[in-house]
């Protein structure tokens, strides 16, 4: 595994929180909290995908399927998940610019 440090720190200069991401060559990067967590989600989201293109390869291995299905079947999960990236949220109104009347 590789050895990379997250570290959180607060700026003296304007009290602002940030992320660094550092290994034993140095800083790799500092992140806004926005980007760090956009990040960690990438990566989670990225984890999971990748776990259950494993599932499924070896699910056919293990039956013994012929390889160009299970090459199918992740090519659709790939076009599926694609398609749920590109839908948009909707944003509901700021809580805070609602009026209670």
């Amino acid at each position: 595994m590789a050895n990379f440090r997250v570290t959180g720190i607060v700026s003296h200069r304007d009290k602002m929180p940030s992320v660094e991401l550092s290994n034993e060559k140095g800083m790799i990067a500092q992140l806004s909290m926005s980007e760090t967590r956009q990040i960690a989600m990438v990566m989670l989201q990225m984890a999971a995908r990748c776990e259950m293109d494993a599932i499924v390869l070896q699910f056919f291995e293990k039956l013994d399927l012929p390889p160009q299905d299970c090459g199918a079947l992740l090519q659709f999960f790939r076009d599926f998940r694609a398609k749920m990236d590109a839908d948009q949220a909707q944003r509901s109104p700021d809580p805070e610019r609602v009026s209670n009347g």
